[in-house]
């Protein structure tokens, strides 16, 4: 509905002229318009891309238009303004605007731009600016941006360090309660990924670093020499065209937790290594590890694309969310004693409504039970393991306690490459992105089998 060009307002149909973008005004109904007014990038063209750089010229857009900050009158700005600010504390705001947890180095530098570019290329620089007229007794003053020719090119070089985990910049509403449960939002869950077995969706996942998820370990068995692949940033798994925000990525290594036991779902938790690392965005981020055990009777949030019902086998197209309350593992034995499917061990614990109704289901397997802490980041505190039938009455689901296998995944994520088990599957035809292998005699059949048409590219 938006015309080329145009900003794309996320969770409506809103639609945005590039020239409103940072210009001081909210068009967005939640003010998305307003929010990526600087960044880091190595230039102008990639300023506004997705992924995030840690490293770069600290960039400043206004009024759509993004250009590198200029620091020729900074001294003067912060002078005028008597204020204490310093080129350091520039780094630090704009590292922490990313959500990164700080600066590692901030330093001024002369811009080298080719003499082809010179003329395209903008800069914007600190202004101070006094209301003397004010209501008010003390006068009013503001820092802002301007553009200006930047004669001396002298400009700003930051490098950030460690990407905060669980924070969810593309939340509309970062403590709002999910009652019901239903349909996420777009980049509402950035950790969340689902895990697909030669092109067929199997189960859920979650990123706990650039190249790591976490998964239930049941997923994986018998299937460790499959070709696995994930696909993050994805909202709807539906959908025969991605978005600009997936991102997908072959696994090259299954670590199966070496105590677990099939019959029982015993120490269900699986870590998966990436072929290669995830870039970071506002739709792919990863999520925190829990800083303590669970605590019983808290409300917490699971997500997947299981089953919406028991029976039917009704899959949605649009990732699900819903919150429940943590069950501890003693009252869990007590609720299941009599059930043979329960076995409910100090490493599992339950969480459900004691009437029902809401639940996880087949098909979230391996996905993210998480609690949003004090401090609005969220942790990992559960693995979708199983449970008896979806959403029954005294019937909880039961979740792997993350807390007792993180020495178990720190120390898995510190092996070796050369020491893991890496997968042997082999494709003699096409693979298509999300793992299928399409047979020699499928491929550039005159049918567009791969959802990027991939198996009929270069035939001719």
């Amino acid at each position: 509905w938006c015309t080329p060009g145009q900003f794309v307002c996320p969770n409506s149909q809103v639609c945005v002229d590039q020239h409103r973008l940072c210009d001081g005004a909210r068009d967005c109904p939640y003010g998305d318009d307003e929010k990526q007014c600087v960044t880091i990038a190595q230039n102008e063209e990639t300023a506004g891309n997705f992924p995030y750089n840690s490293e770069g010229y600290l960039m400043v857009r206004k009024q759509g238009r993004w250009g590198k900050l200029c620091l020729q009158n900074f001294d003067k700005v912060v002078a005028r303004s008597q204020s204490e600010w310093e080129v350091a504390d520039l780094g630090r705001a704009v590292c922490k605007a990313m959500t990164y947890s700080d600066f590692e180095r901030v330093n001024r530098t002369t811009d080298t731009v080719s003499s082809s570019r010179v003329d395209s290329s903008h800069y914007f620089e600190l202004a101070y600016s006094s209301d003397m007229y004010s209501n008010t007794s003390q006068p009013r003053s503001s820092l802002s941006f301007q553009e200006t020719k930047c004669n001396q090119k002298e400009v700003v070089h930051v490098s950030c360090r460690d990407l905060q985990c669980g924070i969810r910049p593309q939340a509309i509403n970062q403590w709002a309660r999910i009652v019901g449960g239903g349909n996420a939002a777009p980049g509402s869950w950035p950790w969340q990924a689902a895990l697909y077995k030669e092109g067929e969706f199997q189960c859920g996942a979650t990123l706990i670093a650039d190249r790591w998820l976490v998964s239930a370990g049941h997923c994986f068995y018998h299937a460790l020499d499959d070709y696995w692949v994930a696909r993050l940033g994805a909202l709807r798994r539906g959908s025969s065209f991605p978005s600009p925000y997936e991102q997908l990525r072959p696994v090259s290594h299954i670590i199966l937790h070496p105590g677990y036991v099939d019959a029982g779902f015993l120490n269900d938790i699986s870590l998966l290594r990436l072929r290669d690392p995830v870039q970071f965005s506002d739709f792919v981020r990863p999520v925190c590890l829990p800083p303590a055990p669970i605590r019983d009777g808290r409300l917490c949030t699971v997500v997947g694309w299981g089953q919406l019902f028991e029976v039917g086998r009704i899959f949605p197209d649009t990732l699900q969310e819903v919150q429940l309350p943590v069950i501890s593992t003693a009252e869990c034995r007590k609720r299941t004693l009599f059930l043979p499917l329960y076995r409910v061990t100090d490493n599992m614990f339950c969480a459900g409504f004691d009437r029902g109704g809401r639940d996880a289901c087949l098909g979230d397997s391996g996905g993210p039970l998480m609690c949003q802490e004090k401090d609005g980041h969220w942790s990992l505190y559960g693995v979708t393991s199983n449970g008896y039938g979806c959403a029954r009455a005294n019937r909880p689901g039961v979740y792997t306690k993350v807390a007792n296998y993180i020495p178990w995944l720190q120390a898995a994520m510190a092996q070796q490459v050369s020491s893991l088990r890496d997968s042997k599957t082999q494709c003699k035809g096409h693979r298509c992105p999300l793992g299928e292998c399409l047979p020699p005699t499928r491929v550039c059949n005159g049918f567009m089998e791969c959802s990027d048409g991939s198996d009929e590219k270069g035939c001719w």
